[in-house]
């Protein structure tokens, strides 16, 4: 077992698949925790909802020490951070067979690492009050947007994973959304998070959900998230055949009509939109609900949080589609206005 020396200011930093091991050394050592939804590590009180949103600012920059476990993959705002030639980085191996880390690295640590001693409160407490202060500035800033936000979905479907529950994840924009949406989950509620990742993490996502939630058969609920381009890659996952066994399962799906990670990348800015739309905000015009009909799988469609609310307080059993109505024109400037919150 490794023994971290009290001193730097330190961040423990949980990517996919790290489990508790990261939470715990955070607690014991009085540091923040940066923990990806899918870590497994997302729980307790010292995981924090809008650490991205606060990496680059005055407490980002005085970090002086991370501890990485996992993949973290989610945002620009760690990938930055784990670059810094200031920074100390200490990581676990991760499990798998990409095991090496795709960051530079000072030194290892592994699932039993302990602080040597408890940090000094006054750098936990001022993250927890960054985090708060954001994610207070969040809230209000999308209830004042005009109708339903990607954001807005991923929270309220985050907040309906009850302990015990199954939630699957869909890549590009819904998994970064609930990332800066859900809040630390207590310890021991046994949720599932999981997610397709990587540069085929669009395919399959469907089957992925269905085969997730008939194989945690124990799972007080189960329930999935995704884009609806990522949707209409696998709706062939909703036909089920003769005999086959059915879910439970509610997929919500984000419909934006395109594919809205692009808007906030490079491909986005004003220069490109001549060409964006065709090449990749993909619109598509299908008629989720006609889609639906054809595989006889229960259709709604909201556009509002209480909508959504509604509909999921209101499972019918087997497999049910949620279609959530977002826009799609305004997320590259929503998203920069998010990215200038500050505490």
């Amino acid at each position: 077992m490794n023994v971290l020396p009290a001193g730097p200011r330190t961040v423990v930093v949980a990517g996919d698949d790290s489990g508790p091991p990261p939470r715990i050394l955070a607690q014991d050592g009085g540091w923040p925790l940066l923990a990806e939804p899918t870590s497994g590590a997302r729980t307790g009180d010292h995981a924090l909802r809008c650490y991205r949103l606060l990496l680059d600012g005055e407490l980002g920059r005085s970090i002086e020490r991370v501890v990485v476990f996992g993949r973290p993959t989610l945002s620009r705002p760690v990938t930055r951070l784990l670059s810094r030639p200031d920074v100390e980085v200490l990581a676990a191996p991760a499990r798998g067979a990409w095991s090496t880390p795709p960051f530079p690295v000072d030194g290892t640590v592994d699932r039993d690492t302990r602080p040597e001693a408890r940090d000094d409160t006054g750098w936990f407490e001022a993250w927890v009050e960054a985090d708060r202060s954001v994610g207070r500035q969040l809230d209000r800033l999308l209830h004042e947007e005009p109708g339903l936000t990607p954001h807005e979905v991923a929270g309220a479907v985050g907040r309906a994973v009850p302990p015990g529950g199954l939630f699957v994840v869909g890549p590009s924009s819904p998994i970064r959304d609930l990332d800066l949406m859900v809040r630390g989950y207590a310890v021991g509620d046994r949720r599932k998070l999981i997610a397709n990742r990587g540069l085929s993490g669009i395919d399959g996502v469907v089957s992925t959900a269905i085969g997730a939630a008939l194989g945690r058969p124990h799972s007080t609920r189960s329930l999935a998230l995704m884009g609806d381009v990522t949707f209409l890659h696998d709706t062939n996952g909703l036909v089920l055949g003769p005999g086959e066994p059915e879910p439970d399962l509610t997929i919500v799906v984000v419909n934006d009509d395109g594919g809205s990670i692009f808007t906030m990348l490079e491909q986005g800015a004003p220069e490109h939109a001549q060409q964006f739309e065709r090449l990749f905000g993909t619109p598509h015009g299908v008629d989720l609900a006609q889609l639906c009909a054809a595989t006889r799988t229960p259709h709604w469609r909201v556009g509002s949080v209480a909508e959504l609310e509604h509909a999921l307080g209101s499972p019918n059993g087997g497999i049910e589609v949620v279609e959530a109505v977002v826009r799609r024109d305004n997320r590259r400037e929503l998203d920069e206005r998010i990215r200038r919150l500050v505490p």
